[in-house]
């Protein structure tokens, strides 16, 4: 039983997800539990998980008697965590090259050309499960766990960010961004990584603003 609703938390998740970041379910929307398990022929249980997990990336506020909210992008919202994305990775990136291996790259190398292929496919959960990757090794390779715990904690609140970017095609600018950043890390380049990917945050929220319509 226990597999089950965690395949119907997961289709449930997956179906609202996508409806949030293609405007068809619009900020302010009130869901209800009862209407969306009905519609998905199953139990409370999983859509209430499905809205949990929402919630933790950033999709849905749940609140006391008036249940789950889909919540707003603001320009504050996507700029703030930018800025921060921006200053803790790139340290991360100076740190890290000093201790990537050869085939820690190689492994960056080969999810960023997983990375297009999934962006040519539409296979857009793949696709956030390998960026997520590929800036994880750097990230992990820091040495810095509190560092690294802090930077999964902000990428995993702002989950939204990096799925609503998954349906643009600045992924294909984020491909190229990402060649640049392998190559510094490979001439054991700290600072130009650190810059690179800083830059790469950047890019990430004006993309993000220019594809929501959002003005700075």
């Amino acid at each position: 039983m226990t597999s089950n609703n965690n395949t119907l938390r997961e289709k449930v998740a997956e179906s609202l997800r996508e409806a949030i970041v293609k405007g068809e379910i619009k900020p302010g929307t009130r869901l209800q539990e009862v209407e969306i398990a009905e519609s998905y022929k199953t139990s409370r249980t999983p859509v209430r998980e499905a809205f949990r997990q929402l919630e933790t990336e950033g999709f849905l506020a749940i609140k006391p008697r008036r249940g789950a909210i889909v919540t707003e992008i603001t320009a504050r919202d996507i700029r703030e965590f930018y800025e921060m994305k921006s200053v803790l990775e790139g340290f991360a990136a100076r740190k890290a090259a000093e201790n990537l291996t050869d085939a820690q790259i190689d492994r960056m190398e080969q999810l960023n050309l997983q990375l297009r292929e999934c962006y040519d496919n539409s296979n857009l959960s793949s696709m956030i499960s390998i960026h997520n990757q590929f800036h994880e090794i750097f990230v992990n390779a820091a040495g810095n766990e509190q560092l690294a715990s802090l930077i999964r904690s902000l990428v995993n609140r702002f989950q939204r960010y990096r799925i609503a970017l998954s349906h643009t095609d600045s992924i294909l600018e984020s491909v190229a961004q990402h060649e640049r950043i392998i190559a510094a890390f490979r001439a054991r380049d700290a600072e130009q990584a650190a810059s690179l990917v800083s830059l790469n945050s950047q890019l990430g929220s004006k993309a993000l603003m220019d594809n929501l319509k959002i003005a700075a």
